[in-house]
C-alpha cells in the first residue's frame, strides 16, 4: 500500500513540474530532478512475463495497480454483521456464521468490493515521475542517472507511430549522462540514491552548462540526511552561480 501512494503521490505532481521544467529550459536554465524509486523493480517483473519478442513494440502496465488491487481483495470488509442485545440490553454487533462455522459474506459488500476493483482495473496507468519525464522530454534532452540498467522508452517507428521499447542501458551509463549533461547536450537531469552517489552537477566553472541549475525534490524518500545531500550535488565550491 505504501508503494502504491508513494508513486500516486509523486506522479501526481509530474504535469506541474513538466510545465515548471518547460517553462526553466525556454529562459535558459537546466533542470536537476531528485528522486528516489525509479520503478525497475516492478518494470522487471512486467517484462518477465512478456516475450521478448514483443519488447520492441511494449503495451504494459507499469504501475504498482497489483498492489491495491490485492490490498482491496483481501482487507475489504466483506463479512456480515447482525445486530443483538447483550445482558443489559444494549443493542451491538457479531459476525453471522453458517452451521459449518464459516463465515458468511454480505452480498452488498462483495459487489461493492468488486465494482471498485473493475473501475480500479479500467483507469489508465500513471507511469512513473521517471518515465513521465523521459517519454515528454526524451532521452535527447534528459540525462537519466539512475541504477537501472534498462528502461522502456518512447520511439517513433517507420511509420511515424510512437511506440513503447526496451532500451538497455550500459554500465557506463551514469558516468556519459552525467557528462552530457555537464557538456550542455542535455538541459535535464534526473538522477536517485542508487545512481547520484559521489557525483556533483553543479554549474562548474570548468563545465560547458553553467547555467542555472533549478533544483526539483520530486521525492524526498525516508531518510532525510540522504535527501539533503542530494540537494548539495548543485551546490558546490567553484560554482558559476547557486542554484
Amino acid at each position: 500500500k505504501q508503494r502504491f501512494f508513494n508513486h500516486l503521490l509523486t506522479a501526481m505532481k509530474c504535469p506541474s513540474l513538466i510545465a515548471a521544467i518547460a517553462a526553466g529550459i525556454e529562459a535558459g536554465h537546466a533542470a536537476v530532478v531528485q528522486i528516489v524509486s525509479t520503478g525497475e523493480a516492478l518494470m522487471e517483473r512486467r517484462l518477465a512475463e512478456i516475450p521478448s519478442e514483443e519488447w520492441g513494440d511494449l503495451q504494459v502496465d507499469v504501475t504498482p495497480r497489483e498492489y491495491v488491487i490485492d490490498y482491496l481483495a483481501h482487507a475489504f470488509p466483506t463479512q456480515l454483521y447482525e445486530p443483538f442485545s447483550d445482558a443489559e440490553g444494549v443493542i451491538q454487533s457479531r459476525p453471522v456464521v453458517d452451521d459449518a462455522g464459516q463465515p458468511v459474506q454480505c452480498r452488498e459488500a462483495v459487489e461493492a468490493r468488486d465494482a471498485l476493483i473493475e473501475h480500479l482495473c479500467g483507469l489508465s496507468p500513471v507511469q512513473s515521475a521517471l518515465d513521465q519525464i523521459l517519454h515528454y522530454f526524451g532521452t535527447g534532452v534528459v540525462a537519466e542517472v539512475t541504477g537501472r540498467s534498462r528502461r522502456i522508452v518512447r520511439r517513433a517507428g517507420k511509420d511515424g507511430v510512437d511506440r513503447l521499447v526496451l532500451q538497455n542501458r550500459p554500465a557506463t551509463a551514469n558516468l556519459s549522462e552525467t557528462q552530457a549533461f555537464q557538456d550542455d547536450e542535455k538541459r535535464v537531469l534526473v538522477f536517485s540514491d542508487a545512481g547520484g552517489t559521489g557525483r556533483s552537477y553543479h554549474a562548474d566553472r570548468g563545465a560547458k552548462n553553467r547555467r542555472l541549475r533549478v533544483h526539483y525534490l520530486l521525492e524526498a524518500g525516508w531518510k532525510a540526511d540522504a535527501a539533503v545531500q542530494g540537494l548539495g550535488r548543485t551546490n558546490r565550491t567553484n560554482q558559476a552561480q547557486p542554484p
